[in-house]
C-alpha cells in the first residue's frame, strides 16, 4: 500500500475518541484506534472526547485512560466548555496529573459561544503567556447562521494572543481563502486538513499561498478515516518534501515549541 512506501510515520493532530450521540462508530475505543494506527502507519494522535461536542461537562476520563495506557500513541487536548464550571486551575491540575496533554481544545460553534467571549479569556491568556498549543473549531458561518469562529473573529484572537500556536480547526471551511490568508500573515496560525482536505485543489492552494510549513494533518478519526485524508495529501500536486512537512514534520516542530504548564 502507498503509505508503506514512506520512510517516516504520520502524526494526526485532530482526532476524537469515545462514543458520540447519535452516531455509531464501530472502532471508537482506544484499543481499536491504536490497532488502526498501526495499520495506517501513524506514530501518534492528539485527541479529545467525541462527547465534548454536545455535553456541558467533558468525558475527559476517555482521553485520560487512553493516554495512560498508550502514552506513546495517544496525546490529548484539554477541552474547554464555556457552559461548564471548568477553570484554569482545573486545567493545570489535569496537565500535572496527565503528561499526555499537549494543549487545549475549543468548540465555539458547538457551544454557541464566540471565540472572543470572555468565558474563553482566562484560558487564552494563560495559553498566550505560556506559549501553548490551542486547537479551535473555525467554521466561518456556523451551523445556526451565526459567526462564532469566523475569519474576522479568528483574526482578533491571533492579534490578541500572538504567542499561542493556534490551529484553525477545519481551516475556516466556509472561508478557506480567508483562512489561508491568516496562516500566511500570522506566524502562529496553522491550517488544518481535518475534513477540509477532501476539497479538490485545496491542499495545493494552501501549500502555494501559505506554505507547506503552515499546514497540519488532521482527520477527525474515527469520524473520518486516516486513509481518506492521507490519500488527499499523497495525490495532491505538491512535492514529497511538502508532503512530509504536512504529514509529520510540522507537528514535531510545533510540539517542540509549545509549553506544557506542568513543566
Amino acid at each position: 500500500m502507498i503509505w508503506n512506501s514512506l520512510d517516516y510515520k504520520i502524526i494526526d493532530m485532530h482526532t476524537h475518541m469515545g462514543p458520540e450521540y447519535p452516531l455509531y462508530y464501530p472502532d471508537y475505543d482506544v484499543d481499536d484506534i491504536v490497532k488502526f494506527l498501526d495499520e495506517a502507519n501513524v506514530e501518534f494522535i492528539i485527541s479529545s472526547p467525541c462527547e465534548d461536542l454536545f455535553r456541558c461537562d467533558s468525558r475527559r476520563e476517555v482521553i485520560m485512560d487512553a493516554m495512560m495506557r498508550y502514552p506513546k500513541r495517544i496525546k490529548g487536548y484539554y477541552g474547554v466548555n464555556p457552559k461548564s464550571e471548568v477553570c484554569v486551575d482545573d486545567m493545570l491540575k489535569a496537565f500535572t496529573n496527565n503528561p499526555g496533554y499537549t494543549g487545549i481544545k475549543l468548540l465555539p460553534d458547538y457551544h454557541r459561544t464566540a471565540l472572543t467571549d470572555s468565558a474563553y479569556e482566562p484560558f487564552l491568556e494563560f495559553a498566550n503567556h505560556h506559549h501553548m498549543l490551542v486547537l479551535s473549531h473555525t467554521w466561518g458561518l456556523s451551523m445556526h447562521n451565526e459567526t462564532y469562529d469566523s475569519a474576522d473573529i479568528t483574526a482578533i484572537i491571533l492579534d490578541k494572543y500572538p504567542n499561542i500556536r493556534f490551529i484553525m480547526g477545519h481551516s475556516i471551511q466556509g472561508q478557506i481563502d480567508e483562512a489561508i490568508a491568516l496562516a500566511n500573515y500570522y506566524p502562529n496560525a496553522y491550517l488544518d486538513l481535518c475534513d477540509t482536505g477532501r476539497i479538490n485543489g485545496v491542499i495545493e492552494k494552501m501549500t502555494k499561498k501559505a506554505g507547506a510549513s503552515k499546514v497540519v494533518f488532521g482527520t477527525d478519526l474515527p469520524m473520518q478515516s486516516t486513509w481518506y485524508v492521507f490519500g488527499a495529501v499523497m495525490h495532491a500536486r505538491i512535492s514529497n518534501n511538502e508532503r512530509r512537512l504536512i504529514l509529520r514534520d510540522n507537528a514535531i516542530r510545533i510540539l517542540s515549541e509549545v509549553y506544557r504548564p506542568d513543566c
